[in-house]
């Protein structure tokens, strides 16, 4: 089993990853894609242009019609002589890297017509972790297309958006993308996210199709077309995840949680399948060096058993323990299982931290415990989606609630929506004549601290850089508040990002057949 997207913004292991244990598994490069057909991966046409910059806030007509309020806000106490600053991002901008096209529209590339501009989805909806594991960037992706086409489209062009339902199922995500490719010709694949889609990635790289997305494989940090929506600086030069199959996180999600929430001794959940252990390795790795204890570890530190994980009697190790945080890698049912064993033992702790999935109003449902799931903190990349002070996330709510059809109301449904309007603002750019060659390069020119996607991030960029590095992550949290009924953005209302400088742990990325 593949170690699974690692990153300095927390644990993005997907339910999917505790399951599949039984499954198989430089030089800066140049844009992969050319329309040039005898070009060959990763080569580009010398006279090609790159985009010019474009990005602003967008206005909100009227107030937001959410259905949930984004309730109390807790502010942060001040983190008394650190490095950490909260900041709320400028407005967006993109990268300055030449003039946009100009005249009528032309049928530029493959996908784009005239009057229209055609991209490809594959979302595991269907299959045996049921529709809410994967299908929220799914939603939030076809409610910026919809709210977008509403609005007349981009530079006269709709968006047509095509899906594929691979089942979650590996061999049937390969079909779904060769389908979307060489079948229905779609300019770019945005916001795939499924249980295993490493197999399409060196599908999709020899095809030259880019590829903004879920980072749920190792291609995402090796080849140049494809891009993690979460921003990474490795070489993806093709030959190897990361640095020569190395991996860099930086470890601000713990000072936080050390400094700020006060955690000095930690209990590390995981299963003893490999990506759950691998996670929690690396999680062990950055709050060690933050100066919290690895105090105790689930399964006797081999982890627990998936299927037979006896929780209790972790919980109860961990209560003799003394432990006032607890940090896990696994899935959403094992989240349920551990608050409730923590509320029968009457055990408390200062911050339960959990995986992305978890950042949903699910929390607020029968299958959580109370009070545990105050307790429950989940950290990001984006801004959450409780705080309508920030006008790019009202407006992701009243779009959400005219075009989501009742879905979900989760923070990847956010992420779906905020790749697709990175997609959009590359678009807007090229004008009248878009091609794929032209959005891997304005993706590839945005420099650091130049783009905030409108907002919904601090900061976002694909810059190559050398590791290991100190250097300044940025990260957004939110807290489950039951008096408000939603996570509650822990920084206070308009302060989206803490921020701290700090020196990146390195791990292996597994091979995962991408």
């Amino acid at each position: 089993m593949a170690l699974v997207a690692l990153s300095g913004c927390g644990t993005r292991l997907p339910d999917s990853a505790f399951v599949q244990a039984a499954q198989p598994a430089g030089n800066l490069p140049t844009a992969a894609g050319s329309s040039n057909p005898g070009a060959a991966p990763g080569e580009v046409s010398s006279g090609a242009n790159l985009p010019a910059a474009i990005g602003s806030t967008p206005s909100v007509a009227g107030s937001p019609s959410a259905s949930l309020s984004s309730g109390a806000t807790q502010n942060a106490p001040a983190v008394n002589g650190s490095t950490a600053s909260l900041n709320q991002p400028n407005a967006a901008s993109g990268p300055s890297a030449g003039p946009t096209a100009a005249g009528p529209n032309t049928a530029s590339d493959v996908g784009v017509t005239e009057t229209s501009i055609t991209i490809g989805n594959v979302t595991g909806v269907n299959g045996p972790l049921g529709p809410d594991a994967f299908g929220p960037t799914l939603n939030g992706l076809k409610t910026w297309v919809a709210a977008t086409d509403a609005k007349g489209g981009i530079n006269g062009r709709k968006i047509n958006l095509d899906t594929c339902d691979d089942g979650q199922d590996g061999a049937r995500n390969l079909a779904c993308v060769e389908k979307l490719v060489a079948q229905d010709k779609v300019f770019a694949l945005i916001d795939n996210n499924s249980l295993t889609t490493a197999p399409s990635a060196s599908y999709e790289y020899s095809h030259g199709v880019p590829d903004l997305g879920l980072p749920l494989n190792n291609g995402y940090y090796k080849y140049p077309n494809m891009f993690t929506l979460y921003g990474i600086s490795y070489p993806r030069d093709a030959k190897a995840a990361g640095v020569n199959g190395t991996g860099y996180s930086n470890t601000e999600i713990y000072r936080y949680f050390k400094q700020v929430v006060g955690v000095n001794r930690g209990a590390f959940f995981f299963y003893s399948q490999p990506a759950s252990q691998a996670a929690a390795r690396n999680e062990e790795q950055q709050a060690v060096a933050e100066g919290i204890c690895k105090c105790y570890e689930s399964g006797g530190s081999n982890g627990e058993q998936i299927g037979a994980a006896n929780w209790d009697a972790d919980v109860l190790s961990m209560k003799n323990k003394n432990v006032d945080g607890v940090f896990d890698s696994v899935d959403v049912a094992a989240n349920q299982s551990i608050c409730a064993s923590m509320d029968r033992y009457g055990i408390k702790v200062k911050a339960k931290e959990s995986t992305i999935e978890v950042w949903s109003q699910d929390v607020g449902s029968s299958g959580w415990s109370r009070p545990c799931r105050d307790s429950v903190f989940v950290t990001g990349s984006t801004a959450p989606y409780s705080d309508q002070t920030v006008a790019v996330v009202a407006q992701f709510r009243q779009d959400y609630n005219i075009y989501a059809h009742g879905a979900l109301l989760h923070q990847w449904a956010v992420d779906g929506y905020a790749a697709a309007q990175i997609f959009g603002d590359a678009v807007t750019a090229m004008g009248s004549s878009p091609t794929r060659q032209g959005f891997i390069a304005w993706l590839d020119a945005i420099r650091p601290n130049t783009y905030t996607d409108h907002g919904f991030f601090h900061d976002v960029d694909w810059t190559r850089r050398s590791h290991p590095a100190t250097k300044s992550s940025c990260d957004s949290v939110a807290q489950w508040q039951e008096s408000a009924g939603t996570f509650v953005n822990r920084l206070g209302a308009g302060q989206d990002f803490f921020c701290y400088t700090t020196t990146e742990i390195a791990f292996p990325y597994a091979p995962d057949g991408s």
